[in-house]
């Protein structure tokens, strides 16, 4: 792994090499940002034109997630740090003429120590085709990142990107100093940038502006506290409604209910059911007449109750959403998602004041209809 360190800045340097080919090196690294070839503007305004051009022009598509590696030579205590990031979040770009993919992204997972990390950017990759619709790429993010333990100040993150994809999906790795990780993500995209500005027709599967449905889940979760105190991942529900705003922009509703152990040094000690009620915000895009995606940010309020027992806990929360839908008709709907929450609670763990975390990730796949 620590070899990795040393190929991958070098492995982007030398991308950046075949640019400079025919210019100089400061020309090529400046033709790949935002801005390049709007030479008739000062710097930064051409950076926000470009900025605006991706915004306007580009197609949507969906970031999410994908695993966080914790190297084994810096991190000795790596299985009790999250490598499951989950969450997700929305780009939004283009192709150029020289086979260079530049995007727009955000999006917000769960941290190495089960917490929410938001990031925004800009990102651009050289690609290579291979073969067909096979091609791999090399470049660089430039963005921020906010995180709890860095009390939410923005942290710059200028970082080097190598990617692999089949068509309009891609899988991204790059290395974060300081928290010397490898963290793993992908984007699935579309062709909308078009039709996204065209009204849905009345004849749309997906014309009719409300949902409602039902699903079953799995609630994943994971190392509770810190000092050893574990809850078991176990089955749930959910029934959730919507509201479109527009062709786009959704508000959804939801409750889960589950039932979970917690365990002490591995032995049983307790039952107890847990309810979350969210209130979220969506952006759809749609990749076919019947198919179309969606990621979700807003706020949860989660209980935490023991089963025959007096205690209660309470918890407000954000709430990440990632998801698709599948309409077989105007009126029928499948759904599939991810909903990642944050819940905290205190006064469960056996040792006193350690924060209860039981890092829930809600999976689940549900039938509704539309009306």
């Amino acid at each position: 792994m620590k070899n990795y360190l040393k190929l991958l800045p070098a492995f982007i340097a030398g991308t950046l090499a075949c640019h400079a080919a025919h210019a100089g090196f400061l020309d090529a690294a400046l033709e790949t940002l935002p801005g390049a070839n709007r030479t008739s503007e000062g710097f930064f305004s051409a950076q926000w034109e470009g900025i605006k051009d991706l915004y306007n022009n580009g197609s949507t598509g969906l970031v999410v997630g994908l695993h966080t590696t914790h190297p084994a030579w810096e991190y000795h205590n790596r299985k009790e740090e999250n490598g499951y990031p989950w969450g997700g979040g929305l780009m939004r770009g283009y192709i150029d003429e020289n086979n260079n993919e530049r995007m727009l992204f955000a999006f917000a997972f769960s941290d190495s120590h089960y917490k929410i990390e938001p990031i925004i950017g800009y990102s651009w990759v050289h690609r290579w085709d291979l073969y067909g619709p096979v091609h791999v790429g090399a470049g660089y993010i430039l963005g921020a990142t906010f995180r709890a333990d860095y009390h939410w100040l923005p942290i710059p993150t200028p970082l080097p990107v190598i990617s692999a994809g089949v068509g309009n999906v891609d899988a991204y790795m790059t290395f974060i100093p300081g928290s010397n990780v490898f963290f793993f993500y992908s984007s699935i995209k579309t062709d909308d940038h078009v039709s996204r500005t065209i009204p849905l027709p009345a004849s749309s599967r997906f014309a009719k502006r409300n949902e409602i449905y039902a699903a079953a889940l799995w609630e994943k979760t994971d190392s509770a506290t810190e000092k050893g105190y574990t809850i078991t991942s176990d089955a749930g529900g959910l029934i959730g409604v919507r509201r479109f705003i527009n062709d786009a922009v959704a508000l959804e509703f939801n409750t889960t209910r589950s039932k979970h152990d917690t365990k002490a040094n591995g032995v049983k000690d307790r039952r107890w059911k847990h309810n979350s009620y969210n209130l979220t915000a969506q952006y759809h895009m749609r990749f076919s007449e019947s198919w179309r995606a969606h990621a979700g940010l807003g706020v949860g309020y989660s209980t935490f109750k023991e089963s025959g027992g007096g205690q209660k806990e309470s918890s407000v929360h954000p709430t990440v959403q990632a998801g698709a839908t599948w309409a077989p008709t105007q009126s029928t709907r499948v759904m599939a998602g991810v909903n990642l929450i944050f819940p905290r609670y205190s006064g469960i763990a056996p040792s006193g004041d350690v924060k209860f975390r039981p890092a829930p990730v809600q999976l689940y796949l549900g039938a509704g209809f539309a009306f």
